[in-house]
């Protein structure tokens, strides 16, 4: 089961590239955007999320569930879980493992297979995990364009009804990863961003030639 979430103030594209004095299909076509999702400052990732996971969850579910996941680049709390706060507002029951998840544009995909595992051993089991962010970056920024808010709330349980995970992934033949300390997006209190297409190619052309040699 899963929902959607996002704010309820959105920014025309076209208006924005008409701010911006440049091609509307910049945005529509480049960037496949016709509107932003603009957070308040009353909303935050923890919102987001408890938006998304509150209509999916019923009162049995919240108390069959005992692991409660975030995953998140936009943390609220640099040491307590923005998942314990979750927890609280959609009343979970107590006895559950509540943890955040860092790692960008992985984290999400990283809480369901833990997810998937934890349900694996405890098949009476069910884990909420929760992909919650909120992008800003500066006006006038190549960044600009691409910032947005949302959140996506899925309940990960023995039976599946939306999709099936399975073990495609051969866990022998790792040569396929890469891990590189390159600093391709950085992020303060002040959202900055600075981005390396070139670090990106690299790392794909790296990883595929040592892929190809497992094949």
């Amino acid at each position: 089961i899963n929902r959607f979430a996002t704010s309820q103030y959105m920014l025309n594209m076209d208006d924005l590239a008409e701010s911006r004095q440049v091609d509307p299909e910049k945005y529509s076509k480049g960037l496949l955007l016709r509107t932003l999702s603009i957070a308040p400052v009353n909303d935050d990732i923890v919102t987001l999320g408890a938006s998304a996971a509150d209509s999916i969850l019923t009162n049995d579910g919240k108390e069959a569930i005992d692991m409660v996941i975030v995953a998140t680049e936009s943390s609220v709390d640099q040491s307590k879980a923005a998942a314990t706060c979750i927890h609280n507002l959609l009343g979970i029951q107590p006895f559950a493992r509540s943890i955040e998840m860092k790692e960008a544009c992985y984290s999400a995909t990283a809480a369901l297979d833990y997810a998937r595992l934890h349900v694996e051993k405890h098949p009476e089991s069910k884990v909420l995990v929760i992909a919650s962010d909120i992008a800003r970056y500066g006006a006038h920024t190549s960044g600009e364009p691409t910032q947005g808010a949302g959140s996506i709330a899925m309940l990960i349980s023995q039976d599946p009804q939306i999709l099936l995970l399975n073990d495609n992934f051969v866990a022998q033949n790792t040569r396929h990863l890469w891990t590189s300390g390159v600093l391709i997006i950085q992020q303060r209190l002040m959202s900055m961003v600075f981005y390396s297409t070139k670090q990106y190619l690299d790392m794909l052309k790296t990883t595929w030639a040592e892929f190809q040699k497992t094949l």
